[in-house]
């Protein structure tokens, strides 16, 4: 079993995990659609699309999930793009619309001689402090001041109308949860995402402790411990706490939480038991480094298609900056004349 646990150590991360098993992303689609659009979907045949549908321009998104359903008589091909948020984006309208534009763009490039599109299902988890204000439709975001009323009403007919389906976390307490009888492992999931996401690490027990039967039902599901693993995991580098406040949690959870230790040793066993602060950061840093990786390579592909050739010491000096020097070189590359320019030390 250990050998196929990794550490999870960003919300991203974890929601593609979890959610992306056809099993987990069909409660919560259940959980929030119409009851008759539910009930239309064949979710027997919901099924993750591979990574290599979505083209270059959503590559690198770790949390772009693409699912195939059968709906109706004339089994229509769902599609569902599954985003998460942990902040209220007021430009989520707009990112999830270019979503479903560049899908459908690779749809009709693989089916030329389709007369219709297929339905297409944007969906959005949010899990945040305060309740969801922003637009949900990219046509809420258009400017109308200053037109009069009746041009803009007949204007607001011309707009990108292309609402997402909003389940918005901040809006449920545990009992509503509850309600929708969600299994073990969607359940304790949702609680990790909205209750436990802020909790201080010596909040973490109680809730623990109360939620103990979903622990130990999740032990009985499919991946139950490798969701467990992951929750912990996730928690915990998410939260960075201190190596003596570290040891305390973890042998609270263990002597507290019985259902919780498998999950716990191998956690432990993963990080070395007495270094295991240590590793988690060994294993943040990692993840930073990756980051790091994707901005260079980000830089150095702009800075190709506009230039051309690159020269050396561009990309040397582009190997060794950091997060925030690569993304300030990245706003210059557009009124930039040449790559040295963007790479060049400014005074001030």
């Amino acid at each position: 079993m250990a050998p196929c646990m990794e550490l999870i150590r960003t919300h991203d991360a974890l929601f593609k995990f979890v959610f992306g098993e056809p099993d987990q992303m069909a409660e919560l689609l259940r959980a929030r659609l119409p009851k008759a659009v539910a009930a239309a979907i064949d979710w027997s045949t919901l099924a993750r699309v591979p990574g290599s549908f979505v083209d270059r321009a959503l590559q690198g998104r770790s949390t772009d999930l693409l699912f195939t359903a059968r709906m109706g008589q004339a089994k229509v091909l769902l599609y569902v793009v599954a985003e998460h948020k942990s902040d209220d984006d007021r430009w989520t309208a707009w990112q999830v619309s270019a979503y479903v534009v560049r899908i459908l763009e690779q749809w009709r490039r693989e089916n030329p001689d389709a007369s219709a599109l297929p339905i297409v299902l944007p969906f959005v988890l949010y899990h945040g402090d305060r309740p969801w204000r922003s637009p949900t439709s990219p046509h809420e975001l258009v400017d109308w001041r200053g037109l009069p009323t009746d041009v803009a009403d007949w204007l607001r007919g011309c707009q990108l109308h292309l609402p997402f389906v909003l389940f918005d976390l901040t809006l449920l307490d545990e009992e509503q949860v509850d309600a929708m009888r969600l299994s073990a492992v969607t359940g304790l999931t949702l609680r990790f995402l909205q209750f436990l996401r802020t909790c201080p690490p010596t909040e973490v027990v109680p809730l623990l402790r109360r939620w103990m039967p979903l622990v130990a039902g999740m032990l009985t599901c499919d991946r139950g411990h490798e969701v467990l693993f992951a929750l912990l995991s996730w928690y915990i580098a998410s939260r960075r706490p201190s190596p003596e406040t570290l040891d305390t949690v973890m042998t609270d959870i263990h002597s507290q939480v019985p259902p919780a230790r498998s999950a716990l040793d191998v956690l432990i066993e993963r990080c070395e038991v007495t270094g295991l602060a240590k590793g988690l950061q060994q294993g943040l840093q990692q993840g930073l480094q990756q980051g790091l990786q994707g901005l260079r390579n980000m830089l150095t592909a702009q800075l190709r298609q506009k230039f051309g050739s690159v020269a050396d010491d561009v990309l040397a000096r582009i190997a060794a900056a950091d997060a925030d020097t690569l993304q300030a070189w990245a706003l210059r590359v557009l009124p930039a004349n040449s790559a040295d320019e963007v790479v060049a030390d400014r005074a001030g």
